[in-house]
């Protein structure tokens, strides 16, 4: 009760519908305040991300009329129109619905922010979509970056341009349309396009901050062309397509060199085609702004300082790994310093350092092309990724024998990796000797400062995450409403959270002996180690991050 009557205060003192105020004070959810006013007028709720898009009942409706009385049509049955809308109280707005379509009505029940993303993710798509197969406007939109002179595409080995004359290839719809998905994965920061082909319709999506978005959902009919156009940018076979194909995509946008990395894999429906976004020009992250904590930032900072040793990074698949390492390598990049890394691919060029693609058709492997740096004299290697025992065995000699060798691993935890290298065949006496620092990292999106508002934990929170009445007192939990900065998300960039083992001379006689997991967890505890799991309740805590980041991104590593 303590609750309902501090919202009528809020209601009294500044009023404003009693539902909203509930959330905005974190007493309730939306979904919880929806169906219980659904329950109490007799209208079901539905989900619109479960609800399949029905072209029929969305061009019955102006959009006009979708976005003004937030109306969603879901699907036609003969004269009998189904619509979902988070107002339904509002008979006025059904009224010019059911005049405007001349159809009866069936209402349906969803939240405003069901109602906002379906909003963004396919009708504002639609709109999208025509804009740029019949219009120039936003293919201006587009491209208004590219530099002027000298805007166009370059070949894939970036000697000599494909093409310059984009105002004459803006009149063809399809170049339009693949000129637009390039330009605007830069502009929203994505790091990939999905162009994906399904049997009735085809979506293309970016990943933003981690996350698919949709952006367009085109006419099935125009996948062929699309995939087509992106084979002859990237230099690929276009009458190939029973098998998977690789290519690379180069456009100059503002003042620099944007590079993409193009992979198609023929599916059932036809070839699906992922394209990464590589920003060799870009400015690489300052090691201080990656989300270290003060005191592991420091530890961090004193390994990659050590003449040799190996400083492993580990963690799942696009956690950030060579970001991190990429930021290590600028912080200790000297003068007097030679630095060569191993790479599959190349993602970042460091002035100053030697980088080396491996090409695994041509010979030039990890463990091969490790063995050829060891003979250049170098002061500190970069290996991409420790893979298999041979490259985990040169690396530990390489350590051993005065370098400082920094790399990756696929494991979840930092405590795991020293599993993961006895697995590789590495002896424990090695593995003790060489290894200085291994930390383990994950990356979680931050609330998006433009919507964010402040809330309470909830009970089930409190209970969930153990949160402690110290915690509490000092929490500043924030969650974002979704706005047009964030795309509707609530979220916008992401920050890092890491687990920092330092290899101490105790953890090293631990490892001789070959102790359970257990005993060098306790131990890398006791010397200040703080896990993943609660680093990131510690963001969510600061106001950074949410809880459901943590759920999403943090339960295997608890």
């Amino acid at each position: 009760m303590a609750g309902i009557e501090r919202a009528l205060a809020v209601q009294a003192a500044n009023g404003g519908r009693l539902g909203k105020i509930l959330i905005d004070l974190g007493l309730c959810t939306e979904e919880a305040i929806q169906r219980a006013v659904s329950a109490q007028i007799g209208v079901e709720m539905v989900r619109l991300e479960e609800v399949v898009l029905d072209r029929t009942a969305l061009g019955v409706v102006p959009r006009e009329l979708m976005l003004k009385y937030e109306v969603i049509p879901l699907r036609l049955e003969d004269d009998v129109l189904v619509v979902a809308t988070p107002d339904p109280f509002n008979l006025s707005a059904l009224d010019d619905i059911r005049f405007a379509t001349g159809r009866k009505l069936v209402v349906k029940s969803c939240t405003e922010a069901d109602f906002t993303s379906y909003v963004a993710n396919h009708i504002e798509t639609q709109s999208l979509m025509q804009d740029i197969l019949d219009g120039e406007e936003l293919y201006e939109k587009a491209v208004e970056n590219l530099e002027d002179a000298a805007a166009g595409f370059v070949s894939s080995s970036g000697d000599e341009e494909v093409s310059t004359d984009l105002e004459h290839a803006g009149e063809q719809p399809i170049i339009t349309l693949c000129n637009f998905l390039l330009v605007e994965s830069i502009h929203r920061g994505a790091s990939d396009i999905h162009i994906e082909p399904y049997e009735t319709y085809l979506r293309i999506r970016f990943r933003i901050d981690g996350t698919l978005q949709n952006l367009l959902t085109p006419p099935q009919r125009l996948h062929s062309a699309i995939v087509t156009r992106m084979k002859i940018l990237a230099g690929m076979d276009i009458a190939q397509h029973r098998e998977p194909e690789d290519g690379h995509i180069a456009i100059r946008y503002g003042g620099e060199t944007c590079h993409y990395r193009v992979s198609t894999l023929p599916t059932l429906y036809g070839e699906k085609c992922v394209i990464r976004l590589l920003k060799k020009d870009e400015h690489l992250a300052s090691i201080g702004t990656l989300g270290f904590e003060p005191g592991d930032l420091t530890r961090f900072q004193a390994s990659l300082r050590r003449p040799q040793g190996i400083v492993l990074v580990t963690g799942p698949t696009g956690s950030g790994k060579t970001t991190t390492l990429h930021a290590g390598l600028s912080l200790i990049n000297e003068a007097g310093t030679n630095i060569v890394t191993l790479e599959d691919p190349v993602e970042a060029s460091i002035p100053g350092v030697n980088h080396v693609q491996i090409n695994e058709s041509a010979g030039l492997t990890f463990a091969a092309g490790l063995r050829s740096v060891l003979r250049q004299d170098p002061d500190i290697v970069f290996v991409g990724e420790i893979r298999d025992g041979e490259v985990a065995d040169i690396a530990v000699k390489a350590a051993l024998t005065g370098h400082l060798v920094l790399s990756t691993l696929h494991t979840n935890s930092a405590s795991e990796s020293l599993l993961r290298l006895a697995d590789l065949g590495v002896a424990p006496y090695l593995i003790a000797n060489a290894l200085s620092m291994i930390v383990a990292q994950r990356l979680m999106r931050k609330v998006c400062d433009d919507c964010a508002t402040t809330y309470v934990a909830t009970p089930e929170e409190i209970a969930e995450f153990e949160l402690t009445d110290e915690e509490l007192a000092t929490a500043r939990l924030r969650t974002g409403r979704g706005c047009e900065r964030c795309y509707n998300t609530g979220y916008r960039g992401r920050t890092a959270v890491y687990e920092v083992l330092r290899v101490t001379n105790e953890m090293r006689t631990l490892i001789r002996q070959e102790v359970p997991p257990e005993a060098l967890l306790q131990c890398a505890e006791a010397d200040g180690m703080t896990l993943l799991y609660r680093g990131g309740i510690t963001k969510v805590l600061r106001g950074e991050t949410t809880f459901d980041e943590v759920r999403r991104r943090l339960t295997d590593a608890r």
